[in-house]
């Protein structure tokens, strides 16, 4: 049974991509510098005599994430000055553990707000959709009238707590010690700032079924989270399929996508072409080709554009790692797959801008350079993410094709593969190489497949000593040549029979 639900887990950690975590995003700053910058941050627009607006201007996503990276505690300044709507959002994901109202992660963070000022406890909270409120007070109070009070026992009334009026009384039903502070004081400050909703807000607590408000806050939120790119698992592993992805580089480029890869084994192999060398060889040769740095990226092609643009982008980016980070299956929790799930991001849609830049020439021609600024104006970032996935994909079939060919992989296990891929089952491949093709052309070559079978795909690289094989993303033109040459060289290798 152990071993089973290992063998489950490990598949269905393939299939998601959470398997090519291990590495470190070369294209996000470390962890220590993130929250160093995240904390100047808030830092200087603390400082501004216009905090308010520069802060309220930021995408709530955005500012959820530089809080959190900063650390709350020490930034509870900034809390007062958030908009309503950053509110919600940052309420979507700690008020909530799962598909369930938390009512210590929503209680935490209203206290946090109480810290920055104490009126802002009620105020916050009454800010919030009624169908929250309630889902969240229903199961945690139970009001009684004067008649039901008098005829409870003494330790019965001793449990309940008096409202100004002498003849309404409530109980708080959390044994939470933090939840019973968060309604007690949230009900004094109710009392306090508003004494008639704060009768409103108990009684509807008490009497409205707080699994319907749950239900119907759900639904609300399920709407915001998906206008900021958390769709269903459903819609989002639509991601990784390449038809728009196809389309772009044929507006684009001219040709289609199987052209377009034409020309970058062209382009990356034409100097080893007809070469004879062994597989166990080919770590010098791909390496001894030295990739250029200079890359073409998103903030490069906007460098000259407006700040707004920018902004833009920034937004894109962030509801496009949330759509990634659903197909992947993270929870808002695991910051550092988030992170990673960023890189992917950033990385691919870097990739497809180049691949569709290529339209104006070699990488670093001023053409290229024109041509890409055009790209990333008129393209949506999801659009770039899919022409890297589409380039890729014909990568894969093609190397399955010279594989067959050439007879290194049974035909069976070939097109086996092949359907594994169309139905996006990764988990499977890896399997299948393990098993399959493993036995008859080794583990170096076993692991080269299973980089670039990868969900998110990988290309091998050495240690200095060129000892041991490493791998890392293919976020670039360079790296998409470093890989094409490796797998030119699988044709090289002479399978073991058994």
């Amino acid at each position: 049974m152990a071993s089973r639900l290992s063998d489950e887990s490990l598949l269905s950690s393939y299939d998601r991509g959470l398997a090519s975590f291990n590495w470190q995003a070369a294209n996000l700053p470390s962890p220590m510098d993130e929250e160093r910058g995240a904390r100047a941050l808030l830092d200087g627009l603390l400082s501004t005599e216009d905090a308010a607006p520069q802060i309220q201007a930021l995408d709530p996503s955005l500012i959820r994430h530089i809080i959190l990276t900063a650390g709350i505690e020490d930034h509870l300044d900034v809390l007062p000055l958030l908009s309503q709507e950053q509110v919600t959002h940052i309420m979507d994901f700690e008020g909530w553990d799962a598909d369930h109202l938390s009512p210590s992660g929503a209680a935490r963070w209203l206290q946090l707000h109480k810290q920055a000022k104490p009126e802002e406890l009620f105020r916050r909270f009454r800010e919030l959709e009624e169908e929250f409120q309630m889902g969240l007070l229903g199961p945690l109070v139970e009001t009684f009238d004067l008649d039901a009070y008098e005829k409870m026992g003494d330790a019965e009334q001793d449990a309940l707590l008096r409202l100004p009026c002498d003849e309404v009384f409530y109980k708080i039903k959390s044994q939470d010690p933090e939840v019973r502070q968060f309604v007690e004081e949230l009900v004094g400050q109710a009392l306090t700032q508003d004494i008639e909703y704060a009768y409103s807000m108990l009684a509807h607590a008490s009497y409205l079924p707080p699994s319907e408000q749950e239900s119907l806050a759900l639904r609300f939120r399920s709407a915001r989270l998906e206008e900021d790119g958390f769709v269903s698992p459903e819609d989002a592993s639509r991601l990784f399929l390449a038809t728009a992805g196809e389309d772009a580089i044929l507006r684009w480029t001219g040709s289609n996508v199987a052209q377009l890869v034409d020309r970058l084994i062209c382009s990356a192999t034409g100097s080893n072409a007809g070469s004879n060398t062994s597989l166990s060889e080919s770590t010098s040769i791909s390496t001894s080709v030295k990739s250029p740095h200079a890359t073409m990226t998103l903030e490069a092609a906007l460098a000259g554009s407006d700040p707004e643009a920018s902004g833009s982008l920034a937004v894109s980016l962030s509801h496009l790692a949330n759509t990634l980070a659903v197909a992947t299956g993270l929870d808002a929790d695991n910051r550092q797959g988030l992170r990673l799930v960023l890189a992917h991001t950033k990385g691919y849609c870097n990739l497809g801008l180049e691949l569709l830049a290529t339209a104006g020439g070699k990488p670093g021609t001023p053409l290229f350079i024109e041509t890409a600024t055009r790209v990333v104006s008129k393209e949506h970032p999801a659009t770039l993410f899919k022409t890297s996935i589409a380039a890729l994909d014909e990568v894969r079939r093609r190397t399955l094709d010279m594989l067959e060919l050439a007879g290194i992989l049974r035909p069976e296990i070939a097109q086996r593969i092949g359907r594994l891929l169309f139905s996006r089952k990764y988990g499977m491949i890896m399997t299948t190489l393990d098993f399959e093709a493993l036995p008859t052309i080794g583990l170096e070559a076993t692991e080269i497949l299973k980089g670039l079978f990868n969900r998110f795909p990988l290309c091998p690289t050495t240690d200095l000593a060129g000892e041991r094989m490493t791998f890392k993303p293919v976020y670039d033109l360079a790296t998409l040549a470093d890989l094409l040459r490796w797998t030119e060289q699988l044709k090289n290798i002479s399978p073991t029979v058994h």
